[in-house]
């Protein structure tokens, strides 16, 4: 133990590693499993330092299930935790706020605010990103409200409190009340443990430069600020305020002076390649896509670590799922002799309930009447969508199993008796087509695994000469869109996807999806050869997209010169 925080105190993590895993196997030879679980929270703490994570939350996740099943409600909190903060950093926020929540329910009646504080605050920071303003501010202000006293702010520590505030100043930005969030930020700002925390001072900079853009693009200040705010980093040798701070930049001179944010993008990718921030590459790479012409080589970046990414976040899940169900588990047997010795009063319970229903029954029905329009009218619609989505998938078979197959029987037939090569030519051709309109309205799924089902449509149209980029499409909550909705989008992106293989010649191809509060956006992007204004006809899948978008009270709008590649935007309704 001693040497483990020896060689942690002074950066030799490696060392500490090594001794930590020796701290284990002695613990283990004793079967004691105090500092079993010990062993786990160091070696979580020491790889996550070095920024291998997926190796981090797997010893958090020991060091959870070993602290859960001797009793240890708070340091099992404690390492969901963690395990919440390196799946935010990730970009798994539906995984982080998932985990956090679990955590919550080992922190009843505790009297450690620091944690249960810190939990409150990964919900609220997994619901900033994900746009969710009301319950983000709802878990900041959770946060913030342990501190009602002064023995309170000392259980949690000033410096997290003033991080809790920063929070509330971008959540309050993204809400549109800008002046608000400057205030916030002016007084932290100010703050003497703010100023001597230089990371933290980093940090508040950055988002108040940031805030003032927003609020004012033509304002003096931010620029200067941004700069500062770059310096104050450097000296704290904080890598991450850098990457923050560079892509505010960034954005600050985006479209005002583009060799500058091209500029301050390439230096954010530097510091996220220095720092191995997987999340911050693909962010940087974003900006470095709109402002550099030859992008072949970040392209091939930007697929390796997006790959990396999912399969890491991929691996957490799938870890803490059978530790989660394990759980689940313990819970239900623990509900189920709970529910046997509350049985006799719950069937007098029954009985009372059994009465208030009857009374309000006829409430219920006479109010459930004015529903019944308006419902038909909305499953008449939806079953439109739906029989249309058949008819394709019928469409699909029938093309497949009969028409395709007799072409290929005849083009059979034909060069065992004729050595027509010309024939052969066009039959071959027919059967192309053919299996091609096949493919374009084959079945899909738009249950659960509907993410799935659409990166790899999409990625099926990429090839050697075509690089086929997906941005954000997590980001978009799609377990709460409708599988009407799904159908129309799945085969909308899928009309763009044929009319780029068929005509477009495109070498780069960039689908971004982004969630707003309202409407989600997708933006479909090329490099290929565009079509002439003049030149553009609707039989190309552009009158589908269209009229498909318009079912779900959406809109299609496409941009495209020739030579200047292709873009199309379609919004639809949440």
């Amino acid at each position: 133990m001693r040497k483990t925080w020896l060689f942690g105190k002074f950066g030799n993590f490696d060392n500490a590693i090594l001794y930590s895993k020796k701290l284990h196997q002695l613990a283990l030879k004793n079967s004691n499993s105090e500092y079993q679980c010990k062993a786990f929270i160091k070696l979580g703490y020491y790889y996550k330092a070095l920024n291998e994570l997926k190796k981090s939350f797997e010893y958090y996740n020991k060091s959870f299930k070993m602290s859960r099943s001797k009793g240890d409600s708070l340091r099992a909190a404690k390492s969901l935790l963690q395990m919440a903060n390196i799946q935010s950093s990730l970009g798994d926020y539906s995984g982080s706020k998932a985990t956090a929540t679990d955590g919550l329910k080992f922190m009843k009646n505790t009297s450690d605010l620091k944690s249960l504080s810190g939990l409150y605050h990964i919900i609220s920071v997994a619901h900033t990103e994900q746009h969710n303003n009301i319950e983000a501010l709802k878990y900041n202000s959770l946060a913030l409200g342990l501190a009602k006293d002064s023995l309170s702010v000392i259980n949690i520590k000033m410096n997290n409190i003033l991080i809790f505030k920063n929070t509330k100043a971008v959540i309050l930005s993204q809400q549109g009340k800008n002046k608000e969030a400057i205030s916030i930020l002016m007084d932290l700002a100010a703050d003497s443990v703010v100023v001597k925390n230089k990371k933290e001072y980093s940090r508040v900079l950055a988002n108040l430069a940031y805030v003032k853009f927003l609020e004012n693009k033509e304002n003096k200040t931010s620029e200067k600020l941004l700069l500062k705010a770059i310096s104050v980093a450097r000296v704290s040798g904080d890598v991450r305020s850098l990457i923050t701070t560079n892509i505010h930049l960034t954005k600050y001179y985006l479209n005002k002076n583009n060799s500058k944010a091209l500029k301050y993008a390439e230096s954010a990718y530097q510091n996220a390649l220095e720092l191995g921030s997987l999340t911050s590459i693909i962010e940087s790479l974003g900006y470095i896509f709109q402002l550099k012409d030859n992008v072949t080589e970040e392209a091939k970046v930007y697929h390796e670590t997006y790959q990396k990414l999912n399969e890491i976040n991929q691996s957490n899940r799938e870890i803490y799922a059978v530790t989660k169900y394990e759980n689940e588990n313990l819970t239900n047997k623990n509900l189920k002799l709970e529910t046997d010795n509350a049985k006799l009063a719950t069937e007098k319970a029954k009985e009372e309930r059994e009465n208030v229903i009857y009374l309000l029954g006829t409430v219920i029905l006479l109010l459930s009447g004015g529903f019944i329009v308006y419902l038909l009218q909305q499953r008449h619609k939806r079953e439109r969508i739906r029989d249309v989505f058949k008819a394709e998938t019928r469409i699909s078979k029938k093309l497949h199993d009969e028409l395709a197959n007799d072409v290929y029987h005849v083009m059979t037939q034909i060069q065992n008796q004729r050595n027509d090569h010309e024939v052969l030519d066009k039959l071959e051709d027919i059967y192309s087509r053919t299996r091609d309109i096949s493919r374009e309205n084959s079945n899909f799924k738009i249950d659960k695994n509907f993410v799935q089902e659409l990166s790899g449509m999409l990625s099926s149209y990429g090839s050697q000469n075509t690089k086929i980029i997906i941005k954000d499409i997590e980001h978009v909550n799609w377990s709460v869109i409708t599988p009407e909705k799904k159908i129309i989008i799945h085969r909308i992106i899928q009309e763009l996807m044929v009319n780029m293989k068929k005509h477009s010649q495109a070498s780069l191809v960039a689908v971004t999806f982004k969630k707003g509060t309202k409407t989600h956006e997708i933006t479909y992007a090329d490099n290929g050869v565009g079509i002439a204004k003049k030149n553009i006809i609707y039989s190309n899948g552009l009158q589908n997209a269209e009229n498909r978008i318009k079912t779900i009270g959406g809109s299609f709008i496409f941009e495209t010169e020739e030579g200047k590649g292709f873009k199309a935007r379609m919004h639809f309704p949440n």
